[in-house]
């Protein structure tokens, strides 16, 4: 099986809990490791009462492929690399360290 990793966050809209739900959309359906191809996971949760969510996903460096995960959220959506982390990560470190970024020209 894949290495994953645990994302956890929360919104808050006017200091009040937000509603709504975050979506992961990985962008390689699947990843192969030591041979065998096992399909990417795409949570997709509503956000709990107190606007809180926990999802685990594909890390993406679970395979030699270069993947990202569009990640859609009621503050915006990001494209962001989901390294392998035991400990996991919380949606604000992962998006301001692994945010993917356009490239200088070559």
């Amino acid at each position: 099986m894949p290495r994953t990793s645990v994302i956890s966050g929360s919104f808050s809209q006017n200091d009040q809990p937000a509603r709504g739900w975050v979506r992961f959309t990985p962008s390689r359906l699947w990843v192969v490791q030591e041979g065998v191809a096992w399909a990417s996971l795409a949570p997709e949760t509503p956000l709990d009462y107190d606007g809180s969510f926990t999802v685990q996903v594909t890390s993406t460096d679970s395979d030699p492929i270069n993947w990202f995960y569009y990640i859609c959220t009621p503050a915006g959506c990001y494209q962001c690399h989901v390294p392998y982390n035991v400990a996991g990560w919380s949606l604000r470190e992962l998006i301001s360290e692994h945010r993917s970024r356009a490239r200088a020209p070559h």
